[in-house]
């Protein structure tokens, strides 16, 4: 798999900060840069997805459920 580079600037107070937080989880800058932006997309599909099948559910109009009546019917199978 081919890699690239991606070059930013931040001030050097917060690249001691990061670098100390990475340092405390046993990862490395670019572990934690790359998991922090690829967690953020993941997290912006998510909230689409979401936000996506809550505009069909509402133009089906769906009804809903509680989670307690979710559970008592999880508790009955």
């Amino acid at each position: 798999m081919s890699q690239s580079t991606i070059t930013f600037r931040i001030p050097d107070d917060e690249k001691e900060l990061v670098s100390e937080y990475a340092k405390a989880h046993n990862s490395s800058l670019t572990e934690l840069y790359r998991n922090a932006v690829l967690d953020k997309i993941e997290d912006e599909i998510d909230l689409k997805t979401l936000q996506n099948a809550i505009k069909i559910s509402k133009e089906k109009k769906e009804m809903g459920i509680s989670q307690d009546e979710m559970e008592e019917l999880l508790n009955e199978v």
